[in-house]
């Protein structure tokens, strides 16, 4: 009999013609996340009920049954939406077996694509035990619930690796120093993900291309960090390149 083989992966072309790979996340990920993320919040509200059962003989029912019940809606339909919201995709379930939220076309996702797919888990739980939901990811190729199929999105298996620089991106490259920064701008880790791209990309691009890009994204970093992009060929590259070797160290702990 022979064996069917279940890819998972799926591809996406930028617009730079570039082909992205990504490892999409199945049900059985999915539900380990689910439940990391489900002990939590139970962990949060036996946390809570110590509180509110110390308060009642203070202030009474009112104020603390009213704790309770506001706590309670906010771990139940906010508290996916402002992590996956403000840490790139993510909940601390998520983090743990390795997933992310993405928009399908390959991008980060924003706040309001987090709340949006994150409320429609009313809809993905009907008839009972997400049954919806699961038919709908193994209909779809991309894994995607209803909540994903509307705002757009995808989870996916995060594996960073580190990836092979271009040759200016040696240890000949001088790191920025912070007497350099007029301001206080950090690179964040969303930022470095796009500098890492872009750079490991030298071996698909021609480097005028490669420059072109690099002058959306070089720009803006500098302007923050008052940081001057020194006169040469291929200029905004190298200084992006700098940005890498200064704000890139987590890569090697993130592998």
């Amino acid at each position: 009999m022979a064996t069917t083989i279940v890819d998972t992966r799926t591809e996406i072309e930028t617009p730079e013609n570039v082909t992205l790979t990504f490892d999409v996340a199945g049900p059985g990920s999915r539900m380990g996340a689910f439940l990391i993320d489900l002990m939590i919040r139970i962990g949060l509200l036996y946390v809570l009920n110590l509180v509110v059962a110390f308060l009642l003989p203070i202030f009474g029912q009112g104020l603390p049954a009213g704790m309770m019940l506001v706590t309670m809606f906010i771990l139940e339909w906010w508290y996916g939406t402002i992590c996956e919201g403000f840490w790139n995709g993510r909940t601390p379930g998520k983090r743990t077996f390795g997933l992310r939220v993405i928009k399908d076309a390959g991008y980060p996702i924003g706040f309001y694509d987090a709340m949006l797919r994150n409320l429609l888990r009313a809809a993905d739980i009907l008839p009972i035990g997400y049954g919806v939901g699961l038919i709908c990811m193994c209909a779809t190729k991309k894994m995607q619930r209803v909540g994903d199929l509307v705002a757009g999105t995808m989870v996916v298996h995060e594996r960073r690796e580190s990836l092979q620089r271009p040759a200016m991106a040696s240890s000949r490259v001088t790191p920025i120093e912070k007497a350099e920064c007029v301001g206080t701008f950090h690179v964040s880790e969303r930022t470095m993900d796009v500098v890492e791209r872009l750079l490991g990309c030298s071996h698909r691009l021609s480097d005028a291309r490669q420059e072109e890009i690099a002058v959306i994204l070089a720009k803006p970093i500098a302007a923050r960090l008052g940081v001057p992009i020194l006169v040469g060929r291929f200029r905004h590259t190298a200084f992006l390149t700098r940005v890498l070797k200064t704000f890139g160290g987590h890569e090697e702990s993130a592998k």
